[in-house]
């Protein structure tokens, strides 16, 4: 059972450091509709809700309305976060590749 919640918190940990690297950089430029944002990053179905509802929650983005529509934006923390270069290990957090320390921002 105890490798069943390692393995199972591996796994949603990925999904959300390589998903929310993907949604923060679609957000780099500015607001993005949320419809736009489905249509362009590469999470389907309850694995985007579950990554945005993720970064929503830890506060590096944030959810408004504009026109009837529902948009999405990088918040100030999420803009201010450090995170490591390593394209394959970039997530928010301090995720990396042991002693490589490369410090950038989402943008």
């Amino acid at each position: 059972m105890r490798n069943r919640k390692i393995i199972s918190d591996k796994m949603y940990g990925r999904l959300v450091q390589e998903g929310g690297y993907q949604i923060l950089n679609s957000l780099k430029n500015g607001p993005v509709k949320i419809s736009q944002l489905k249509a362009n990053v590469p999470l389907y179905g309850d694995a985007f809700d579950f990554v945005l509802s993720q970064l929503m929650m830890n506060g590096l983005v944030r959810r408004f309305e504009r026109d009837g529509e529902d948009y999405v934006e990088i918040s100030e923390m999420g803009r201010n976060l450090p995170y490591q270069g390593y394209e394959a290990y970039q997530g928010y957090g301090y995720h990396g590749c042991g002693h490589h320390h490369h410090h950038g921002h989402w943008w």
